[in-house]
């Protein structure tokens, strides 16, 4: 008998493709992964209850596109998210400024 571990499932959360999207989908391609990106916070919630992604990656730097905040809130509510890491892409700040910016990440169930 053969046991096969199925390839962990990343959700990219992104308004728009750019470098950063595109970044993170050669990254999850390269290792194996199965990877879908989402576009809005609906299909971001719609996606992940279907499918129980392993990774969740929602991008922070512009927030007039969706609230990244409201999004990782709604993905917690659910009950697959319990072992779910999600992640932030935030813009690039002061090491000084890192602790008090990434408070409010973690408060609404960030990991990192």
């Amino acid at each position: 008998m053969r046991l096969t571990q199925d390839p962990i499932q990343v959700l990219l959360i992104f308004a728009k493709e750019d470098s950063q999207s595109d970044g993170f989908w050669w990254a999850c391609d390269r290792a194996g992964y199965r990877c879908n990106i989402a576009r809005t916070p609906e299909s971001a919630l719609e996606c992940f209850l279907d499918k129980h992604h392993e990774i969740i990656v929602i991008d922070h730097r512009q927030t007039q596109n969706f609230d990244a905040e409201a999004v990782c809130r709604s993905i917690r509510a659910t009950n697959p998210s319990e072992h779910t890491v999600i992640l932030a892409v935030v813009s690039r700040v002061s090491d000084d400024h890192e602790e008090a910016s990434v408070l409010p990440l973690l408060h609404a169930g960030f990991n990192r």
